[in-house]
């Protein structure tokens, strides 16, 4: 899916689960160095930086892709990220954390904050997450515990009165 954020001097182009045809769409209408083109496009997308005097490319292990030059600013990603919904609602405001977005070097910066942002929140909420079952666990091991205890105690008693 491409869905386009034009505002003031600013034109982002976030491709979610793209195509191959809306990905060849996006490299006709910008111009795209052929070597970015071929990283892309490639099924061996790997972890890649590549900070130019023209543009900035960056790529993580095919989850992730960046393209940003002074004209566009160029997303594409296998899944939908809140982190990517939020900002662009601060970016349609024309206030992203109380500053203005003015180039799309700095609107990468900001959306890299953003993603580290969201990702801190997840990991925290997991961490709540796993806590929260190992305290359930650790109840449950109490509650076995203390039942294991009273049927040892009545075989032992019924063991007893057998003898006896």
């Amino acid at each position: 899916m491409i869905s386009k954020y034009n505002h003031k001097e600013l034109n982002w182009i976030d491709l979610e689960s793209p195509r191959e045809e809306e990905i060849e769409h996006a490299f006709g209408e910008y111009p795209i160095p052929s070597i970015i083109k071929d990283r892309i496009t490639s099924s061996r997308r790997e972890d890649f930086v590549d900070i130019n005097y023209d543009y900035i490319y960056i790529s993580v292990a095919g989850k992730l892709v960046f393209f940003v030059n002074d004209n566009f600013f160029l997303s594409i990603h296998n899944e939908p990220m809140q982190a990517f919904s939020e900002f662009s609602n601060e970016v349609e405001l024309d206030v992203v954390g109380g500053e203005k977005i003015n180039s799309h070097r700095l609107l990468l910066a900001y959306l890299i904050k953003n993603i580290h942002l969201n990702n801190h929140k997840d990991l925290i909420s997991k961490v709540n997450e796993v806590q929260n079952l190992k305290e359930a666990l650790n109840k449950n091991k109490r509650k076995i515990k203390r039942q294991t205890i009273i049927i040892i105690s009545l075989i032992i008693l019924l063991i007893i009165f057998i003898w006896l």
